[in-house]
């Protein structure tokens, strides 16, 4: 789809590209094609595109996955490039805030999501697992990744039946954002973002994205990123909200070490008592949170209150 037929849908929506809504969409069809080919998609998969847009890179998915969930909040496009592509049968339109909040997605969005899992599994197609493949909006991208990997987290530690799994999640997104989601203990990106998404699954930057391959340009590089969710890692982790609350309440210290940051995030804390256990772990008190490994701080954040932290 040329960068005309873009404008000429978002004609038809009286709209113009929202800079609000993070709105930059993919003109590059190479990079589109890159996002195919890392979604791996199957005639039985079902893929939540997050922030459609025009369509372009719905109509594409349309074509290799079994069905698509377009959610976008701009109603007046999603209606336009509903009404473009109405010859696509197997994609759903969701006008819809795919957050209900900082930390829960939309449950409109995970019910529809089910529901059309379970058409699939009663055309006796495979498991329950969904694909998150999209050109992600730049203002819901970090919260939605974490959001959904949590999401996944919690239906596999419940075992409830008929809970929403994720085979993986491929997506652009700013790069600055990406380099947090891979960052490794020591760097300037290191972070709560990017550790409790390392804990949960496999991340991959598979290549960086210049600023022409949206319309409009935006300021900064992108990245396609893919996530592989591992089962091995979130059955490891024990409490994963937790997790997170904890981690928000050492990252607000990340320049002080590790006894002052949980003096200050997690008042109940007895530090004396803490000392020994933290030595035995291997942990030096004397370190900084941002230059702990991963597994180090899942360690640490088992020994600490997840209730009790002030950034909870």
């Amino acid at each position: 789809m040329r960068r005309r037929d873009i404008e000429n849908i978002l004609h038809q929506a009286g709209a113009r590209p929202r800079h609000r809504l993070g709105q930059h969409f993919m003109i590059d069809p190479r990079v589109l094609r890159a996002i195919l080919d890392a979604a791996d998609l199957h005639g039985d998969d079902v893929v939540l595109e997050v922030g459609p847009g025009p369509g372009n890179l719905t109509a594409l998915l349309s074509e290799k996955a079994g069905t698509v969930l377009a959610v976008d909040i701009d109603s007046a496009l999603l209606a336009a490039a509903a009404q473009h592509w109405n010859h696509l049968k197997n994609v759903q339109w969701l006008r819809a805030d795919v957050l209900a909040g900082k930390h829960e997605i939309n449950p409109a969005v995970t019910q529809a999501l089910l529901t059309l899992l379970e058409r699939t599994e009663r055309n006796g197609r495979r498991h329950r697992r969904g694909k998150l493949v999209a050109n992600l909006p730049y203002n819901v991208a970090s919260p939605l990744v974490a959001e959904l990997l949590l999401l996944h987290w919690r239906n596999r530690h419940d075992s409830a039946p008929g809970g929403l799994l994720f085979e993986r999640l491929v997506f652009t997104v700013q790069r600055e954002v990406a380099l947090r989601m891979r960052a490794t203990a020591g760097t300037a990106a290191y972070g709560a973002l990017g550790i409790i998404i390392q804990l949960l699954g496999d991340v991959e930057i598979l290549r960086m994205i210049a600023p022409e391959s949206f319309w409009p340009p935006p300021q900064v590089h992108s990245a396609l990123v893919l996530i592989r969710p591992n089962e091995a890692k979130m059955a490891a982790l024990s409490d994963a909200v937790g997790m997170q609350r904890i981690l928000a309440g050492l990252f607000a210290h990340r320049r002080q070490n590790l006894v002052n940051a949980i003096r200050h995030g997690f008042p109940s804390v007895q530090i004396i008592p803490l000392l020994p256990r933290l030595q035995a772990s291997g942990i030096d008190p004397r370190e900084r949170a941002e230059n702990l490994a991963p597994e180090q701080l899942l360690l640490l954040c088992e020994m600490l209150p997840a209730g009790d932290s002030r950034w909870g």
